[in-house]
């Protein structure tokens, strides 16, 4: 499985055509998306090496003869990636809290580990009776 990630704002469909046995009609054997949109307000997620499109190997074999994917490749627009990303590696490289920004959720560590006795009881939503 190959990972690739745009950079263009538009999606890309690569067509690989054969001749009809009319000279001039082209009949589309393959293609393969591309998803765009990098920069664009959507609803999936754009990372900082483009939009994520998940390419079989085969298809991958097909695309890396392609013209216009080789253009796009040299031109720095397409990003190609054969790595398996493990999920708890991934998570684990990750920052838990940024000091900057505060921007990451509260988790246990931060906080001082004195040795109070006492608890902090949740308080009840409860109507005073009148």
């Amino acid at each position: 499985m190959y990972h690739i990630f745009s950079t263009m704002a538009n999606s890309t469909k690569y067509i690989k055509y054969r001749q009809a046995p009319q000279k001039d009609l082209n009949i589309a054997e393959r293609s393969v998306l591309i998803k765009g949109g990098s920069g664009m307000h959507q609803k999936h997620l754009g990372t900082p090496l483009g939009v994520h499109t998940a390419v079989s190997d085969e298809d991958m074999d097909w695309l890396k003869d392609d013209l216009h994917f080789k253009q796009h490749m040299t031109k720095g627009y397409i990003t190609v990636r054969k790595a398996e990303v493990n999920p708890e590696v991934a998570a684990a490289e990750m920052i838990t809290h940024d000091p900057k920004t505060d921007a990451c959720p509260v988790i246990p560590q931060d906080f001082k580990d004195d040795d109070k006795k006492e608890t902090i009881k949740p308080m009840a939503n409860k109507k005073k009776a009148a």
